[in-house]
């Protein structure tokens, strides 16, 4: 018998981990994944290699590349009007270490972050691995925050406040009263308030990101965690940031350095060059996730029994349906019938009866895929 954590135990069996694990049979149509179908654009490549040519490959500054810091600065800078020295970013793998420090930072037993519902499933498996406890907040019947709901689940225990802007599984976007709102909120009740927005750039038309960090008057209280992986196609690169106030610096970057050493050199190189370098290749892909949206929106709303939500950002489609089937059966049914998707219960209770699927793959495979869906429906209902 081996002696693992009880945390660590609580986890292991939720859909998250039982989904990332399992094994996929040749030819399964993949609707489920994050990963955008697009090669990471050539002149943050290019970047990579300069600076392997130029010998950066041994460790780099622990809280980051001066050059990728610096860029991330002039990126807050340009996209949020606010104003924030090199003290206040720490490269990250990814965003997930980003994620594992902020809860590991200010979490300990029985201390509470609070969540929305749905939301992106790995704050609350990594919550309940370190020993914190996560709190679901489900949203309003538009999806939208529930502000009266979020202000009633404030305790004493209450440290964090974590969203995901755009949010995935939804795809919606947060408005700018809403996060106003939820700014105040969390001032007044000396909460830090933690924003994901992993996909900031990957917008519907006629939708627009309101960026945490353009709240300025709550610049003390306020986290950002960002990711390279979705906006420049760079899944493989593991590199990402943290925002944080000045003032917690040290104590923020020696949590990160705990949990992963510095991040490779000439990858933070290829994150300044994307940030700095020319940004058409995000719109280029960006107009293709419209398309893709528009096409598999169009798909499901064809679908007898499944009621999709019209995306705004990201490129998840978040539908209903109606089925008389719990939502972690239909995710195996439909595995079994060729196609992978996420059941609306891996991001919280309140996504029984919905599922997730995803658009960042191609035309083709979205057309496959919804086909495959469509005869099981009817078959099903």
């Amino acid at each position: 018998m081996r002696n693992y954590s009880e945390n660590v135990l609580q986890t292991m069996g939720g859909e998250r981990a039982n989904h990332m694990t399992l094994k996929r049979p040749k030819g399964m149509i993949q609707l489920d994944s994050g990963t955008p179908s697009f090669p990471t654009p050539d002149h943050i490549c290019d970047a990579a290699k300069k600076a392997l040519d130029d010998g950066l490959t041994h460790y780099a500054p622990g809280q980051g590349d001066p050059e990728f810091l610096q860029a991330v600065c002039e990126n807050i800078e340009r996209e949020c009007k606010s104003n924030y020295s090199t003290d206040s970013v720490i490269a990250t793998n990814g965003g997930s270490s980003g994620i594992y420090t902020i809860m590991t930072a200010f979490l300990g037993k029985g201390d509470e972050v609070i969540l929305m519902d749905p939301t992106f499933s790995l704050y609350s498996h990594v919550a309940k691995q370190i020993g914190g406890t996560p709190v679901n907040v489900p949203h309003g019947p538009d999806y939208h925050l529930d502000l009266q709901a979020i202000r009633d689940a404030i305790t004493d225990k209450t440290k964090l406040l974590l969203i995901c802007n755009p949010n995935n599984p939804t795809g919606l976007v947060y408005t700018q009263k809403e996060l106003q709102s939820l700014t105040e909120l969390c001032s007044e009740n000396n909460i830090i308030l933690v924003s994901d927005e992993a996909y900031a750039k990957i917008l519907q038309p006629g939708f627009k990101h309101i960026p945490l960090l353009s709240f300025k008057e709550h610049k003390n209280n306020l986290i950002l965690l960002d990711t390279f992986s979705k906006t420049y196609s760079m899944t493989g690169w593991r590199l990402g940031n943290m925002v944080v106030p000045e003032d917690m610096n040290s104590v923020i970057f020696g949590v990160h350095r705990s949990i992963t050493g510095p991040i490779c050199s000439f990858v933070q190189r290829a994150g300044a060059a994307a940030l700095r370098g020319p940004q058409d290749c995000v719109s280029e892909m960006k107009k293709e996730y419209e398309k893709r949206g528009k096409l598999m929106y169009e798909l499901a709303k064809n679908i007898s029994g499944l009621i999709p939500l019209e995306p705004q950002g990201g490129f998840y489609l978040y539908c209903r349906y109606t089925l008389p089937i719990l939502a972690s059966n239909l995710r195996k049914k439909l595995w079994d019938a060729g196609v992978a998707i996420r059941s609306g219960t891996e991001f919280g209770k309140s996504g029984e009866n919905h599922v997730r699927l995803t658009y960042s793959v191609s035309e083709e495979t979205i057309k496959k895929g919804m086909q495959v869906i469509s005869e099981f429906f009817k078959k099903t209902t």
